[in-house]
């Protein structure tokens, strides 16, 4: 079962950039504001859910990984090489990120990009990962994890990207209650 979903989202993902890419016509930069993307991510996160719904996953067996930009450009405590630098002003969403991880116990890694996430999820080897990036980041991001199976979340990027980002935590604490629900 496992190969056949590792075969089945590398199809997918490949099936997604020959659409993109051949068929649409678009240049690459605007594809992320694809609607295929959206499909791409619904289809990858019912198939992960779908996975999770039989095996026993504790909330301490989670990880979240998030982009550096979710943080306020102007703050002067960087939290990439740690979460717990936040002040907690209020100013952006880690505040509310660093709430959920003490509340569940889960491991939260704030990455500037694919090499820094790969070695914090080789290091702590979760069962599931949830991902929060832009579409392009995110997709690439579930293709390179594989066989991790990776839970996708995109960001808002209401003042463009990779500035001043938002995510909705309310859906990262929702996937994290319906997995710890089982415990």
């Amino acid at each position: 079962m496992k190969k056949i979903n590792i075969i089945l989202i590398k199809i997918l993902y490949s099936l997604y950039y020959i659409i993109i890419l051949i068929f649409i016509k678009i240049r690459k930069e605007d594809y992320t504001n694809s609607n295929i993307s959206e499909k791409f991510i619904q289809f990858n996160n019912k198939r992960v859910m779908k996975i999770i719904k039989n095996k026993k996953i504790k909330s301490n067996e989670i990880a979240l990984l998030l982009p550096h930009c979710l943080q306020a450009y102007e703050c002067t405590f960087k939290i990439t090489s740690d979460i717990e630098n936040c002040k907690e002003c209020g100013k952006c969403v880690i505040d509310k990120i660093i709430k959920l991880k003490k509340k569940y116990g889960i491991s939260v890694k704030v990455a500037t990009g694919g090499t820094l996430a790969r070695i914090f999820l080789k290091k702590h080897r979760p069962k599931l990962v949830i991902a929060v990036a832009c579409e392009r980041d995110l997709i690439s991001g579930i293709y390179d994890s594989i066989p991790l199976l990776v839970y996708g979340i995109f960001n808002t990027r209401e003042n463009g990207p990779c500035i001043n980002t938002n995510v909705n935590v309310e859906e990262i604490e929702t996937v994290i209650k319906t997995i710890s629900e089982k415990e």
